[in-house]
């Protein structure tokens, strides 16, 4: 018999998975100097220009006025055929691509959380801020995933996480309603801010979001020597001194592609569209 019974570790994950919702759109949306909006306008541009070349200026004030728009141009040409959502080449990238743009976004969030000073308060200081940071990225990561495959359902992704993270086989359907009051109310406190849809201090609000969350994953006490562990090596390396800092975050980010690689063959099995 397992120690934690199915029904307490879906009450756990569902309010999670409601939660990720608004903190994947926070992650995903997050640009602060505007990129995409500007890539976005450079492909428009080349679209209705049809690839043509303007007339070559005569003057001086309008050589200096090229160089500065041509200079601009293979700027936003190359933020036209970069991997960020809202761009073009989002748009044509595959889910896998997808799932790999993931993987970077949320593990590199994560890690500079890491480094935040307090970012739990008193709290963070007598819990281990990387393990639990680590365990939210994953999350955040396989419900990714999940999306970008089709997969949205709540329940759906609350059988992914708990097979993939905790290597349990649940049927959430036999406790209770994915979109019941206690579920929106507990999602509504873990995405905090994110969810309020603020937008001063986004980023800050992201990251007391992402700890909240792997702090809640964390009280699964029990279970959570199930979850993707990154590579060996790194493990060990992360418990020696000065070079610790360095091994965690490593094992950490090997730990997330694993949970996403893990993610990705859950989803294909389980009839995503």
């Amino acid at each position: 018999m397992p120690a934690i019974p199915d029904e307490h570790v879906v009450r756990v994950l569902r309010p999670f998975v409601a939660a990720t919702g608004p903190v994947l759109r926070g992650l995903r949306d997050a640009d602060p100097f505007r990129l995409g909006r500007l890539a976005e306008r450079r492909a428009i541009e080349l679209h209705e220009n049809g690839g043509k070349a303007l007339p070559a200026p005569t003057t001086k004030r309008g050589k200096v006025g090229r160089a500065v728009r041509t200079g601009r141009a293979r700027a936003l040409d190359r933020l036209a055929t970069s991997k960020l959502p809202g761009t073009p080449r989002w748009q044509a990238m595959s889910p896998e691509e997808r799932d790999q743009w993931w993987v970077s976004r949320v593990g590199r969030f994560t890690s500079v959380v890491a480094s935040i000073p307090g970012i739990g308060g008193a709290l963070a200081r007598r819990l281990p801020v990387s393990d639990i940071l680590g365990l939210g990225a994953q999350g955040l990561v396989v419900c990714a995933i999940a999306s970008e495959h089709g997969m949205d359902g709540r329940d759906e992704q609350v059988r992914l996480l708990a097979s993939v993270l905790f290597g349990r086989e649940v049927d959430p359907r036999r406790h209770g309603d994915a979109h019941g009051p206690e579920v929106e109310r507990e999602a509504g406190e873990l995405a905090g801010e994110v969810g309020e849809g603020h937008t001063d201090g986004r980023l800050a609000a992201l990251a007391r979001a992402v700890w909240r969350m792997g702090k809640t994953l964390w009280g699964l006490q029990g279970e959570l020597d199930r979850r993707p562990q990154g590579r060996r090596a790194w493990r060990l390396l992360a418990n020696l001194p000065v070079v610790g800092a360095v091994g965690s975050y490593r094992n950490e980010r090997s730990a997330l592609k694993r949970a996403a690689r893990a993610a990705a063959k859950w989803v294909a099995r389980n009839g995503a569209v």
